[in-house]
Parts: C-alpha cells; sequence; structure tokens
C-alpha cells in the first residue's frame, strides 16, 4: 500500500492541451482553470499536412481563453513529419514535462473503441501520466470537480485520489462507489462494512462524501451511477490491482468506463507495486498449477514424479514452468503464463528459479 503524501495542487501543475483547432478541443481550454494547482498550459497542435499553414486564429483564441483564467501558456506548433498524432502528442508531454494531458472531444462517444486509431482514444490508452477528457456535449452545470464519483475496489485510497477528494470545495460532493460483480453477490455486508471503513479514512474539506454499493458488471455500472447523481466529472485509476499483474496500458474496469461514460472522466496514473515472489510449488500448490493449465493442454501434475516453479504477483500464481522425472533426466515442459499475465517476463523468472534448483541434474525439453 501507497501511503506516501500527495497534494492536489501539486499533481497538475502544467498541464498539455491538444488541439486540432476545433470547437471540441476548445473545451480543455475552456474549462482549464476548473482544474486545481494548474500554473503553466501549452497549447500542442500538430499539423497533419505539409501544405500551407492553416488559419491560426483557433488557436489564438484557445490562447486567449487560458490567459483570461489567469494561467501562463505557451503555444507550440509541430510541423508534419509522417509521425502518427497521437505519439507527437505523446512526445510533446514527454518533452514539456507534462503532468496531465486535457482533451476537448465532441463527444464522449468518440472513446467507444479505444483500438479505433481515433486520436484522444489513442492518447488515453497509451499515455503513461494523467489525462482527462472532457466531452463539449456535456451540460456543464458544476465545476469540474465538484461533484465527483470516485469508483474504488475497497483498497486504501491512492495519495492522488485522496487528495482530490480532500481538496477543500464548497458545497462540493463526492461518492465512493463500490460494484460488487453478481457472482459475488453474497459478499455485500462485508463490503459495506469495509466501505465504511475506507470513508471513515477520509478527512474531505467542504466536500461530503457519501458511499454507495451496486451489484452488477463494474463498468456499465460506473456510468449508470454517474448518469444518477449527475456527476462532474468521473476519477479513476488507469490501472486497477487485478490487471496491474498483466501488460495491458488500460485496466479492463477503466477501458469500459471511458468507452461509456458521459460526464469528464479523469483517468489517473497511479502507480502501483507488486510483491513478486519466485518459488518451487509444494505439493498441495499443485492444483493451482492445473488451473493454469487448463487453458495448456490441459496438463496434469504428479506429486511423484514433478518439481513445479512459479510466479506469485500478489499471492496470484501467474506463470509456472515444470520439470517431471525420468530415468535419463528430467523433462521440462509445461512452461505457461495466460495471456492476460504475459508481457511482463514472469516466464524467465519461473524458468529462472527452475534452472537453479535443477541445475546439476540433466535436463531437456521436446521440440515439435
Amino acid at each position: 500500500m501507497d501511503t506516501g503524501l500527495c497534494d492536489v495542487k501539486s499533481m497538475f501543475t502544467k498541464v498539455l492541451i491538444p488541439t486540432d483547432l476545433s470547437l471540441a478541443s476548445a473545451t480543455a481550454a475552456e474549462r482549464i482553470g476548473e482544474v486545481p494547482g494548474v500554473r503553466e498550459v501549452v497549447l500542442f497542435h500538430a499539423r497533419t499536412s505539409a501544405g500551407p499553414l492553416p488559419d491560426d486564429e483557433p488557436l489564438r483564441q484557445m490562447e486567449e481563453l487560458v490567459r483570461r483564467q489567469d494561467i501562463p501558456v505557451e503555444v507550440m506548433i509541430a510541423e508534419y513529419d509522417e509521425t502518427p498524432v497521437p505519439k507527437r502528442i505523446l512526445g510533446a508531454a514527454a518533452r514539456t514535462g507534462a503532468d496531465l494531458i486535457v482533451m476537448g472531444v465532441r463527444d464522449q462517444g468518440l472513446l467507444r473503441n479505444l483500438f479505433s486509431g481515433n486520436v484522444a482514444a489513442t492518447v488515453l490508452r497509451d499515455a503513461r501520466i494523467h489525462v482527462l477528457v472532457i466531452p463539449r456535449s456535456g451540460d456543464g452545470s458544476g465545476l469540474l470537480f465538484s461533484r465527483l464519483l470516485a469508483p474504488t475496489d475497497l483498497s486504501m485510497p491512492a495519495p492522488e485520489v485522496r487528495s482530490i477528494l480532500e481538496e477543500p470545495v464548497d458545497g462540493g460532493t463526492a461518492v465512493l462507489l463500490h460494484v460488487i460483480e453478481s457472482a459475488q453477490a453474497d459478499s455485500g455486508r462485508e463490503a459495506a462494512d469495509r466501505l465504511d471503513a475506507l470513508q471513515a479514512t477520509l478527512s474531505p474539506a467542504g466536500r461530503e462524501i457519501h458511499s454507495l454499493i451496486r451489484i452488477g458488471s463494474p463498468a456499465r455500472t460506473i456510468c449508470a451511477v454517474a448518469d444518477e447523481i449527475s456527476a462532474t466529472a468521473v476519477i479513476i485509476p488507469r490501472i486497477g490491482k487485478r490487471d496491474a499483474l498483466g501488460s495491458a496500458p488500460l485496466g479492463s474496469v477503466t477501458a469500459g468506463v471511458v468507452e461509456c461514460v458521459k460526464p469528464p472522466v479523469l483517468v489517473l496514473a497511479i502507480p502501483i507495486h507488486l510483491r513478486i515472489v519466485t518459488r518451487e510449488l509444494r505439493r498441495e500448490e499443485f492444483a493451482l498449477a492445473e488451473e493454469l493449465w487448463i487453458d495448456y493442454h490441459q496438463l496434469k501434475a504428479d506429486p511423484g514424479i514433478d518439481r513445479i516453479f512459479g510466479v506469485f504477483a500478489d499471492d496470484t500464481l501467474v506463470s509456472i514452468a515444470r520439470c517431471r522425472r525420468h530415468p535419463d533426466g528430467y523433462e521440462v515442459d509445461g512452461v505457461f503464463t495466460p495471456v492476460r499475465f504475459r508481457g511482463r517476463g514472469y516466464a524467465r523468472r519461473a524458468m529462472d528459479a527452475l534452472v537453479e534448483a535443477c541445475q546439476h541434474d540433466t535436463l531437456y525439453m521436446h521440440s515439435v
């Protein structure tokens, strides 16, 4: 658990606003003053052709919108170089040291397919810093952070989330929402107790915090509750605990939320620290290996002749490798990492442990 301190006024000091010069992208400039702690804005326009310079009046109008909110602003125009626009936006954010990317979009529905090639969706998917998406179609009733919806998995809030919830807002509200999937509906009482305990750890200044439990699909339920409470923004981590074990750039729940939510959504790039342990499985743990092998030839373990080595990430078995004793040595097989956990080097860890433990034996593998 990360217990570090975080101040919302230091989270978003430098902001990059990408713009295609449309009215929708100007929404970000119009509302940037509602984001706490912004001290500098970079307006970034990436040209998409090598022809004559387009009319820069929309860019100047956006610049003036930011200045009227007493925020210093710099304008950057990147010449066309055939690099995809999302990559250029992310590169500009890295070069300028931006803490937050704010994108105005015509409709949140533009994010319904995160792999569609849409610029905003691609930036949101691939960014490694905080991203705020503001749809122009929103009703704009209330400041961005006045009525917050904060989904929670019941773990202690990250410092970034806590800082936003505890930021002084006169008359502000926030709802801590925990969604129980239908198959786990019997855990409702325990979840309610944990949610109450979590709420008690928060010390909001001027903000009234409520808690709410719903049963259903996490993403769809979050979107429905956002409509129900007329949330002015949804704040959600980029990656949740259950997705942090893999290499997906965006967690499954967060990806689902940004595809259906209507109000602005703030996706927080919160670091998650996993405890990785690599060791040999005990005999009573062989059933865990067989669960992973269901998707790999449905292999079975034999405690009499098998040694199985596994990688555990926060107590979840994520990769395994087996050596099976034969008269002429040990056959290495069953090396498997489920798709959702791939891309983090777990299989190499499992094999390293196997080789280290069995280095004095004859090891072989069959090729097909």
